[in-house]
C-alpha cells in the first residue's frame, strides 16, 4: 500500500488470547503492521502478555461480556444471530448497566495486574460500548483510569461505504451518542471501521475520505491475515 495510504490507517488487531490469535497477531506486531492490540485480558496468559509487550505496540484492553450474555467466543457468529441474543437478554435484565460496570471494571484491574500497567485505549468485543448505556460506562471507566483513548470514530462508521448489518447497527447508536463522546474529550480516530464489512478492501480504498480511520481486524481469519500482509 502506498506509504500516504498508509498513514491514513489506524490498523487494530482484536481478540488477542481468545482462540488461536496470539500468534498470528504477534506475528503481524513484530512486522510492524499493526498499530493497536486489543486485549481480552480474561484468555490471555502471561507468557502471552510478556510477548506482546516486547513488540511495542500500543496495547488496548477489548471489555467483553461473553459468561453474561453466553455468545461470542465463535468466530463467524451472524450478526443478526448476536443481536436478537443480546436485545433478549438486556430486556430480561440478565445482563444490566451495572452489571457491565462491575465486569468492565474487574477486567480492567486484571489487565493492570497482568501488564504491570493500565492499557493504552479502551474498545469492547463485538463493538458493545457503542451501545449507548454501556458507552456511559465505558467513559466514566476511561476516565476513571486516565485512559485517553477510545474506540468511537468521532466523525462516524462510514456507513455510506459498505452494506455490513453490524456497521449500520453500530452507526445507528453513533447518532445517538456521538454528541456526549465530544462531551467526554477523549482520543479517538475520525473514523471507525472494520476489515470485514468490506467484501473488496482495495474498492474500499479509492473512496478514503480526509481523517484517520482505525480499522478492526481479526488476524486468525485467514482472509483478514492476508489482506494485512497484503496491503500493509
Amino acid at each position: 500500500m502506498q506509504e500516504e495510504i498508509r498513514r491514513k490507517f489506524v490498523v487494530t488487531a482484536d481478540d488477542y488470547g481468545i482462540r488461536k490469535t496470539a500468534e498470528p497477531i504477534l506475528h503481524l506486531a513484530k512486522k510492524g503492521k499493526l498499530d493497536r492490540v486489543a486485549v481480552m485480558i480474561r484468555y490471555v496468559s502471561k507468557e502471552e502478555a510478556e510477548a506482546l509487550l516486547k513488540t511495542g505496540v500500543k496495547i488496548d484492553i477489548h471489555l467483553e461480556l461473553i459468561h453474561i450474555l453466553k455468545s461470542g467466543n465463535e468466530m463467524y457468529d451472524s450478526a443478526l444471530k448476536r443481536s436478537i441474543n443480546f436485545a433478549w437478554r438486556y430486556m430480561l435484565r440478565v445482563v444490566t448497566k451495572k452489571k457491565v460496570e462491575t465486569e468492565w471494571e474487574a477486567q480492567i484491574e486484571h489487565f493492570r495486574t497482568l501488564f504491570g500497567r493500565l492499557p493504552d485505549g479502551l474498545d469492547s468485543h463485538e463493538h458493545l460500548h457503542y451501545f449507548p448505556p454501556f458507552l456511559h460506562v465505558c467513559m466514566s471507566l476511561a476516565e476513571k483510569y486516565h485512559i485517553s483513548f477510545v474506540r468511537f470514530g468521532r466523525k462516524g462508521l462510514l456507513p455510506h461505504l459498505h452494506h455490513s448489518l453490524s456497521g449500520k447497527i453500530l452507526s445507528f447508536f453513533w447518532l445517538q451518542t456521538h454528541r456526549f463522546f465530544e462531551s467526554t474529550k477523549r482520543n479517538t480516530t475520525d473514523y471507525v471501521v472494520s476489515l470485514d464489512w468490506f467484501p473488496e478492501f482495495t474498492d474500499f480504498t479509492k473512496h478514503l475520505p480526509e481523517g484517520t480511520i482505525e480499522l478492526v481486524v481479526h488476524p486468525e481469519r485467514e482472509e483478514d491475515y492476508q489482506s494485512i500482509l497484503k496491503h500493509f
